[in-house]
C-alpha cells in the first residue's frame, strides 16, 4: 500500500475511532510501519547505553554517543514541528543538548509528542524534505534509513551489539542512494566506501554513509 493509501486508511479509522484513543501499534501497521519499527530499534540501544557510556566517542567525527542521540531526538522534535505546521526551530547549541541529562527519557517524550501528532492530517502536509516537497508520510517512510544508521553509530559507541531488522534495511537502500550524495554535497556525509560484491545488506547501507561495518 502507498503513502496515499495509508493516509486514507488512517483517515478512515480516524472517523471510526477518537484519534486519542487510536494506540502507536495502530499507527505502525496502517502508515509508519518502517518509521516505527526504525523507532524501536533505535529506542532499544538507546535504552541499553550504561551509565557513564554517553561520552563515549562516537563513528560521527567530532560527537558523543550523547551529541548521536541529541541529534535523533532534534531531529523527531524537528518532524513534530513540520507535523504541526510549525517553523522548524535550527538550535544553535551542540548536537547533545537535546538529548539533555537523561537521554532516554528526552528521547521517549520527544517519541511520544511525534506520534501524538501524527493525525492525517500531518500525514498529509506537503513539507521540504530532501526530496523535494512531498507528503510528510512519505518522508516519514523514507527516514528509516538515518535511525538504522545512527542506531548502528549509537551500537559501536557504547559496545552494544546492534541488529537491524533485514527487511528495513534492504527499503531503506534506495533512499540511501538517493539521499547521501545531496548530504555529501553539503558536508553532512563523508566519501562512501567501496565493499565487497558480496556485501550485506547493512554493510552497504553504511559504506553508503561513509562508514565501515566493523561490528560493535
Amino acid at each position: 500500500m502507498d503513502c496515499l493509501g495509508r493516509v486514507v486508511v488512517l483517515a478512515y479509522i480516524g472517523e471510526q475511532t477518537a484519534r486519542s484513543e487510536l494506540p502507536e501499534g495502530i499507527l505502525a501497521d496502517v502508515a509508519l510501519d518502517r518509521f516505527v519499527r526504525a523507532l524501536d530499534g533505535f529506542e532499544a540501544v538507546l535504552s541499553g547505553v550504561a551509565h557513564g557510556g554517553w561520552s563515549a566517542p562516537s563513528p560521527c567525527a567530532g560527537w558523543s554517543a550523547a551529541d548521536v542521540a541529541g541529534h535523533v531526538i532534534g531531529d523527531l522534535r524537528a518532524t513534530e514541528a513540520m507535523a504541526c505546521g510549525r517553523d522548524v526551530e535550527h538550535e544553535a547549541a551542540g548536537p547533545g543538548s537535546a538529548a539533555g541529562d537523561d537521554p532516554l527519557a528526552s528521547w521517549r517524550a520527544a517519541r511520544a509528542d511525534l506520534m501524538a501528532a501524527l493525525d492525517p492530517a500531518a500525514l498529509a502536509r506537503l513539507v521540504p524534505g530532501p526530496w523535494g516537497q512531498m507528503p510528510l508520510g512519505e518522508i516519514l517512510e523514507r527516514s528509516a534509513m538515518e535511525f538504522l544508521v545512527h542506531t548502528w553509530d549509537l551500537a559501536h559507541a557504547t559496545r552494544q551489539a546492534a541488529v537491524p531488522d533485514p527487511a528495513l534495511v534492504r527499503d531503506a537502500l534506495g533512499p540511501a542512494r538517493q539521499f547521501a550524495p545531496l548530504a555529501r554535497s553539503s558536508g553532512l556525509v563523508g566519501p562512501e566506501y567501496a565493499v565487497a560484491e558480496d556485501a550485506d545488506d547493512l554493510t552497504r547501507l553504511l559504506a553508503i554513509f561513509g562508514r565501515r561495518n566493523t561490528g560493535s
